[in-house]
């Protein structure tokens, strides 16, 4: 017996030793291991980057990997290269320092022990910690009388003061400022994207000897003003912006279908710059302008930037939303939404983190999914506004009244079902529980018969069939139709008074009467009415009240069916006839009544209990419902109908391709009527791999308290709040006076303009990959500035250009060229060449073919065929001397899968990503597109004929034509050998040379 419990005491020790063995090697993963590979291993070895075909994030990846042995850290690989082994550098990790000697020591007795790893445990990817990077750090406006102080005849104004300071530390000298005739076209090109007039220079090139810098106002600060009040400023810097924002005139993606409506977002941007619009306004009617501005034009117009970038028409049009690929492409949509608003507005790169946390910034996946939440019931639609400000009042005042009007009602209904008490609570959760099983089993080909449209209730409409000959009628079944339209489905247009009548010549026999209250939606349960002794060749559906389908009323059924006493149903392709009937599309013929095809239930026995369930609520609602009530309910019901009609009276307006939560429905894309999806945070950006719900939220940016935001960074939004709400939040939070990241990001877009490079090389990334400032004090005194001064963009354009920075000449030094090659310190100019859009413009200008006409549709510059299911762009058939493609090149219809040949040989930008930044290529295609393009040789030949018309000689030709080309008159040499070449190989040959001149391509 002794032995027996000596052994069951070893046994059982031994077993709760084992255990406590297990238990300390899962403490040593969870507390050590794990925390080690999370912060040095995981950000390159994930599930999703797998480097070296390893990833580390779960037991099963680690162990079928065959790096780690279990038990054997000798033979275990990714053990060895974390080790130091002949003195030499470990392998791993490849980039920063070593592992330490306890966390090596960690990681060996881990394997060592059995590489144990708890179920389940999945090593997340690390989160950066902090905000201490210079772009999340407040602005700090510099004290600028010190500097100034410090001034000396190089300083025009506070700009130049923080340049020469950085100059003097690089030991680098500024340079001597530009020639006027450089100076008036770099101001010209800069400002508005033309070339001045050469009367226009030499005019400029007088006055600024009488009126030199210094003068106040001086000829250059005259011509400054001048310029920037000009209706093509806004052009030019429109199209900095639309670079930015992905704008295009098609959808992109595989069938690149049109936009024909996108055009107004960019004109509301060219007239923004032009109105020189608060950039705070400029940012919020961008998101939110229907919610923070409702009733203005540009309210409206400004959410053209939520869909401007590329958008996937058959993952939404052609494919369900329940779909993988519909989850997809819903998913990726919402992607571009949210990186597009934080790239432009914040130059923050976020969009990585819809698979996993970000590697460098302090951003989740979390932060992320609450970003895709504020934009969880927008989609991509056409919707309208008005021009007319009147009207936009009389229509944002009937839909106030109509607002709250419904909600009148919504508060009565809610009062008398709260008076039905438990039973009609009872039979509520009864009917939910029953209408997923009464649903259509699947859609049918055809659904019926479908009347006209009718903007009344109250008026008769009718449906009849002619069955051939004389029957005795045992009985009639009226069959209801299923369709999706206005969130309807079963029941479609079945009437809410009707009756049936018959007879042998005529319908004037009633076999049916319901019209002494209304009906109720019977879904997809038949009507039938028994009869006895009743004989009729002609069968009729009267409707005295018609069903509602959305703001108009109609009358629709699936099936009419007349059984004879046989129980033969010998309505069957009988004849029909009837007021008025739709016809199309296919599935609502009048022939569809009779054709023995209609929508069935997938549960028969629910649909009927469903039925008449709701017949027992409908009971029970007549009941208590007092007179009053019933009079209160009608009189809201006529009041909404009469807002609804007086709104549908209003002009209809123009349209608009935008964000929209209300839109006609297009195929399998259907609008979410302002109800947001519901977003969750997605494994590894999987769609199948759903984890927890996010909310709308922001991202871990620095800021004074803000009692909109939560601890958390969610927003602080009421219970019921609107999805506009969520985006109006997002707006105001942007623009926020001590947001660390839009001021700088605004002011740095227009530095880079100006200078071809901005204060940071990165404009749409402000984070740890992206560059440091050159200047930082100064990025933050022009941020504080700006956002102080009104956040007018024409102030800084003045400020900028008035610098004696900008004014240098482009000259090189050598001197400086050893120290600052890349002139980061601008201890010069930087010379550009022209933008595509400046290249054909001013081609346009000098030929005198530029239709300066502003706005509207964007022409073509292409033909256009089968634009119905998959457009082609067929440029080598487009005829360049179309007068209406001779406007401004802002103006042309942008295609995203086809661009144009000769602006993308030009380095236009492409319209499927942001362009912060152009590029600028210098390649031999370029000279010969210049040269050989079809625009090019129809420019020079009307170049060449205004030439002929505004100097006689060939000389004098010669000279107008260098003039118009680059601001100045030819040298004598220069001007023999171009009146030798156009002597023999014609006046429009030296056009096409003279478009390849540096000095027309290129600007000093």
């Amino acid at each position: 017996m002794m032995q027996k419990i000596i052994l069951v005491v070893v046994l059982a020790s031994g077993s709760l030793f084992l255990t406590d063995t297990s238990v300390r090697a899962e403490d040593l993963f969870r507390d050590r291991v794990a925390t080690i590979l999370g912060r040095r291993c995981v950000s390159c070895h994930n599930s999703i980057d797998r480097k070296g075909e390893l990833s580390l994030q779960s037991r099963d990846e680690v162990l079928d990997s065959g790096f780690v042995k279990p038990g054997q850290p000798d033979d275990s690989e990714f053990l060895q290269v974390l080790i130091s082994h002949s003195g030499q550098k470990p392998t791993m990790p490849k980039s920063g320092e070593p592992l330490e000697a306890t966390e090596v020591a960690a990681i060996t007795d881990w394997i060592k022990g059995g590489a144990e790893w708890p179920d389940g445990f999945t090593i997340e990817d690390p989160v950066v910690e902090g905000s201490d990077w210079w772009s999340s750090k407040p602005m700090v406006k510099p004290d600028i009388n010190a500097l100034m102080a410090a001034s000396h005849a190089g300083v025009s104004n506070p700009i130049d003061a923080f340049i020469l300071k950085t100059l003097a530390q690089q030991k680098l000298t500024p340079s001597k400022p530009a020639e006027p005739r450089d100076l008036i076209r770099r101001l010209y090109f800069d400002l508005i994207g033309l070339s001045p007039t050469p009367e226009e220079v030499e005019t400029f090139v007088k006055e600024s000897q009488r009126e030199p810098i210094g003068t106040r106002p001086s000829a250059y600060e005259r011509l400054v003003d001048r310029l920037l009040a000009s209706e093509h400023y806004g052009e030019r810097w429109a199209r900095h912006w639309l670079d930015v924002v992905k704008y295009a005139d098609t959808h992109g993606y595989d069938k690149d279908k049109l936009r024909p409506n996108a055009w107004p977002y960019r004109d509301y941007v060219i007239k923004s710059f032009n109105d020189d619009k608060p950039y705070s306004r400029f940012v919020q009617e961008q998101l939110a302008g229907d919610v923070l501005f409702p009733g203005t034009a540009d309210g409206i117009l400004g959410l053209g930037f939520i869909a401007a970038g590329p958008w996937d028409w058959i993952g939404h049009a052609e494919v369900p939303e329940s779909k993988i690929d519909g989850k997809v492409a819903r998913h990726t949509d919402r992607d571009e939404m949210v990186s597009n608003t934080m790239n432009t507005f914040c130059s923050v790169t976020i969009q990585c983190c819809q698979c996993h946390n970000h590697k460098f910034d302090p951003f989740t996946q979390a932060h992320y999914y609450n970003l895709q939440s504020i934009f969880a019931a927008v989609d991509r639609a056409e919707r309208a506004y008005d021009l007319d400000p009147q009207i936009e009042q009389q229509r944002l005042q009937l839909a106030n009244q109509l607002k709250s009007t419904r909600a009148a009602l919504t508060t009565l209904n809610a009062a008398i079902q709260n008076d039905g008490g438990p039973e009609l609570v009872a039979l509520d959760k009864q009917i939910a529980e029953l209408q997923p099983r009464a649903t259509p089993a699947a859609k049918q080909p055809q659904f019926g018969y479908h009347s006209g449209i009718s903007p009344k209730q109250d008026i008769e409409k009718w449906v009849q069939i002619d069955l051939g000959r004389e029957v005795d009628i045992s009985k009639i079944v009226l069959r209801p139709c299923h369709d999706e339209f206005n969130d309807i489905g079963a029941g479609f247009g079945f009437p809410a008074r009707f009756t049936i009548s018959g007879g042998l010549t005529a319908c004037d026999t009633i076999l049916h009467d319901a019209t002494a209250k209304d009906v109720m939606n019977p879904r997809l349960v038949p009507h039938e009415v028994e009869l006895t002794n009743t004989k009729a060749r002609f069968v009729r559906v009267t409707a005295t009240r018609l069903a509602t389908r959305q703001n108009d009323f109609i009358l629709a059924l699936a099936e009419l069916q007349v059984f004879d006493r046989t129980g033969n149903n010998v309505a069957l392709q009988s004849a029909v006839t009837s007021l008025d009937s739709i016809e199309a599309p296919e599935r609502w013929r009048k022939s569809n009544l009779t054709d023995g095809i209609w929508a069935s239930a997938g549960d028969e026995a629910a649909m009927k209990q469903l039925a008449e369930a709701q017949q027992q609520r409908q009971v029970i609602l007549e009941r208590i419902t007092t007179a009053e009530r019933t009079a209160q309910r009608e009189r809201l019901s006529k009041e909404i109908a009469s807002l609804e009609s007086q709104l549908k009276a209003l002009p209809s307006g123009k349209l608009v391709y935008a964000a929209a939560t209300h839109f006609t429905p297009n195929g399998s894309f259907n609008p979410t009527n302002g109800k947001p999806r519901a977003i969750h945070l997605l494994h590894r950006g999987n769609v199948q791999q759903p984890l927890s719900l996010s909310v709308p939220g922001t991202l871990p940016i620095q800021m004074s308290s803000d009692l909109s935001v939560s601890e958390a960074g969610h927003f602080n939004l009421s219970p019921n709040h609107t999805e506009g709400d969520r985006r109006a939040a997002l707006a105001l939070w942007i623009t926020r006076p001590d947001h660390p990241l839009t001021w700088r990001s605004i002011v740095n877009r227009i530095w880079q303009h100006h200078f071809g490079r901005g204060l940071v090389d990165t404009p749409n990334d402000f984070g740890r990959m992206g560059k440091l400032p050159t200047h930082p004090e100064l990025l933050d005194w022009l941020a504080v500035e700006f956002r102080d001064n009104g956040q007018s963009f024409k102030k800084l354009h003045r400020l900028i250009v008035t610098s004696t920075t900008y004014q240098q000449s482009s000259a090189d030094d050598a001197s400086n060229s050893t120290i600052d090659s890349d002139n980061h310190f601008l201890w010069r100019m930087n010379r550009r060449r022209l933008e595509a859009e400046e290249i054909r413009d001013t081609m346009l200008a000098v030929s005198g073919k530029l239709n300066t006409k502003m706005g509207g549709p964007g022409y073509y510059l292409f033909a256009l065929e089968r634009p119905e299911h998959s457009p082609h762009y067929e440029y080598q058939k487009f005829d360049p001397d179309d007068p209406a493609s001779h406007r401004r090149a802002i103006y042309r219809f942008i295609v995203r899968s086809q661009p144009d040949p000769y602006m993308t040989t030009l380095d236009c930008a492409d319209s499927s990503q942001s362009t912060p930044h152009r590029n600028e290529t210098l390649t031999s295609l370029q000279a010969l597109s210049l040269l050989n393009n079809g625009f090019s040789l129809t420019m020079s030949k009307h170049f060449a004929s205004r030439l002929s018309t505004e100097a006689s000689s060939q000389p004098e030709q010669v000279t107008r034509a260098f003039q118009l080309i680059s601001g100045r008159s030819p040298t004598q040499s220069e001007l023999s050998e171009l009146t030798a070449y156009a002597d023999k190989h014609g006046m429009a040959n030296l056009c096409r040379v003279l478009f390849n001149l540096s000095e027309f391509v290129y600007i000093d």
